[in-house]
C-alpha cells in the first residue's frame, strides 16, 4: 500500500493517466472549455471581418429596419445619385392639381413654422419614426409622382430623402432644388402647424 502511494506522489501524471474518474473528468471538462473558447475567438473575428456581419446584439425586425432606413439616409451628399429636379414653376403647377404626394424633408420643427400646402413631414433627422408614420400613404403613392423639398440651396435633405425613396422601390421621386426658400420668396401659399 505505502509503494502504491510512493509511486502515484514521485509521478503525478499517473493520477491523471490511472483509473481515477474524477481526474479524467476535469481534464476533459478543460479541454472542452479550451475547445469553446476557440470556437467563440475564430467565430467572432470570422464575423467582424463578413462582408455582413451578424449582430451580436439581437435587434427586432422593427430595430433592423429603422437601422437600415436611417443608414440609407444618412450617405454623404457626394455619393448620392443626381435624382431628377423640377423647377418652380412645374412645382407650382404640381402643388396645385394635387398630382403628387410632396415630401419635406426638413425637420419637423421648421415644418410646423411653415410649409408648402399639403406637403408631408418625411423629416431626413426622423427618417425612419417619420417613415414608419407615414407607411400607409407612401405605399399608396409607390408608383405614383413624388416630389421632395427642403430649405433649398446648400439644403441636401431633399436628395438624401430622394435616394433612400429611391432605394426603397419607389419609382418616380423628384426633387424641387429650389426647397422652402424658392417657394417662400415667391410668396407662393404657406401651411402652418403639424396638419398632416
Amino acid at each position: 500500500m505505502t509503494s502504491a502511494i510512493t509511486s502515484a506522489t514521485a509521478n503525478p501524471r499517473h493520477l491523471f493517466q490511472s483509473g481515477n474518474p474524477g481526474s479524467r473528468i476535469l481534464r476533459d471538462l478543460g479541454g472542452v472549455v479550451l475547445l469553446a473558447i476557440a470556437a467563440l475567438a475564430a467565430g467572432l473575428v470570422i464575423n467582424r471581418f463578413s462582408s455582413a456581419p451578424l449582430p451580436l446584439i439581437y435587434q427586432t425586425p422593427e430595430q433592423r429596419f429603422d437601422a437600415e432606413l436611417t443608414t440609407m439616409v444618412a450617405a454623404p451628399p457626394f455619393k448620392i445619385a443626381p435624382a431628377a429636379t423640377v423647377g418652380l414653376d412645374e412645382f407650382r403647377s404640381v402643388v396645385e392639381s394635387k398630382s403628387a404626394l410632396i415630401l419635406d424633408a426638413r425637420p419637423s420643427s421648421f415644418f410646423d413654422g411653415g410649409h408648402v400646402p399639403g406637403a408631408l413631414n418625411l423629416a431626413r433627422d426622423d427618417f425612419a419614426q417619420d417613415y414608419r408614420r407615414l407607411a400607409g400613404v407612401l405605399e399608396a403613392a409607390h408608383d405614383k409622382p413624388i416630389i421632395v423639398y427642403c430649405s433649398g440651396g446648400d439644403c441636401h435633405d431633399s436628395r438624401l430623402v430622394a435616394n433612400a425613396l429611391l432605394t426603397l422601390g419607389f419609382s418616380n421621386v423628384r426633387v424641387f432644388t429650389g426647397g422652402w426658400d424658392a417657394w417662400s420668396a415667391a410668396g407662393l401659399p404657406a401651411s402652418s402647424g403639424n396638419k398632416q
